[in-house]
């Protein structure tokens, strides 16, 4: 962050360390050298097919979610599958009813067309960071099917990581009644570690970082009352991962 959008930080470390009845600190911290680094062995030295395959497990198992493994060259045609699977009471993508909101991601849009999916009854929104935040959020609230390109998976969790930029809003995983998780193979890290790290560099080197970070394993759910798991209470009831295995 540059200096120029920092305003009264000195007062304010001061007044803490003057509260803390000592001087401020003002040089650098060193930082440990831990002995053990132990959140980096999990899964180290898996490849990117061994990561895939723990996964796709722990997302069909302990997430009870649905994962699919395609190519670049056949996306559309998972895409359409999974799409009218929600958009349909029968489940057979026969007739699908409602609407899919689209991320405007270029790294999605430059191998699949969302409207190629759309229908008589199946309406394909693609958001539009420049129609403004109530059209976008309209479309997202009524929609049935929320996709989005995620920037990385994690094999540990079966979590997907989400920069919320102008392009893919916040609104497209988080309010449709089904989201689904596009995201290529090589993307695939073991654990939070990794997505953490990445974010770490990118502050490091100066570039912007996004407003918001999502970290969404699954469909939304709770188990706060009872310890009863409940899904669907504040966000989608559905959820899959797509999974792109040439890219």
């Amino acid at each position: 962050m540059s200096e120029q959008r920092i305003f009264n930080r000195d007062s304010f470390l001061d007044n803490i360390a003057k509260q803390l009845g000592r001087e401020r600190i003002t040089a650098p911290v060193v930082r440990p050298n831990f002995k053990y680094n132990c959140h980096k062995d999990v899964f180290a030295g898996k490849s990117q097919d061994e990561l895939k395959a723990i996964l796709v497990d722990y997302t069909e198992t302990t997430l009870a979610s649905q994962a699919v493994v395609t190519t670049k060259d056949k996306l559309t045609e998972t895409l359409r599958n999974v799409c009218f699977h929600y958009c349909t009471d029968d489940g057979e993508g026969l007739n699908p009813i409602g609407e899919t909101i689209f991320t405007a991601d270029n790294r999605l849009l430059d191998i699949v067309n969302p409207k190629d999916l759309a229908e008589k009854q199946h309406g394909v929104y693609i958001w539009d960071h420049s129609a403004g935040y109530e059209a976008n959020i309209a479309v997202a609230e009524r929609a049935k099917v929320g996709v989005v390109f995620a920037e990385q998976a994690l094999a540990e969790s079966g979590t997907m990581v989400l920069y919320s930029q102008a392009a893919q809003g916040r609104a497209v995983s988080l309010l449709p009644e089904a989201s689904i998780f596009i995201v290529p193979k090589s993307n695939i890290v073991p654990r939070l570690t990794q997505a953490t790290e990445l974010l770490h560099q990118k502050a490091q080197n100066g570039e912007r970082i996004p407003s918001c970070v999502n970290f969404i394993s699954g469909p939304s759910s709770t188990a706060d009352i009872e310890l009863i798991k409940v899904v669907g209470v504040h966000g989608p009831v559905f959820a899959t991962y797509i999974i792109i295995d040439d890219m």
